[in-house]
């Protein structure tokens, strides 16, 4: 069975805060997310320079196993527990839960 994807999009709160951001997400946040029951695995990406007119630079990809709204439940339990820097631009981050499409699934 597939696993559903958490995409959280995210920016830092300046370009002054960015290395600030980038090193709490790396070090403490992924951590503290893995921790959560059916969290997986988590890939951080930016957008590819040339890329344009983004209203996010950034998205965590978390690998969920099991019920997707037990976990998000979980994590929204945790929230107020979990380190949040001042760097993160907390009230633009958006929170997406991608199902995977029966058949929709290919490798070489």
């Amino acid at each position: 069975m597939a696993r559903t994807i958490m995409a959280v999009f995210t920016n830092p709160r300046s370009p002054e805060q960015e290395e600030e951001y980038n090193t709490w997400y790396n070090q403490v946040h992924l951590a503290e997310l893995l921790e959560i029951p059916g969290i997986v695995a988590a890939t951080r990406y930016w957008a590819a320079d040339g890329t344009a007119d983004l209203t996010h630079r950034y998205v965590a990809l978390y690998e969920v196993e099991g019920d997707p709204a037990a976990v998000f439940g979980e994590l929204s339990t945790r929230s107020g527990g979990m380190s949040i820097s001042p760097s993160l631009d907390a009230e633009n981050a958006q929170v997406v839960f991608w199902e995977p499409i029966d058949g929709g699934s290919r490798s070489r």
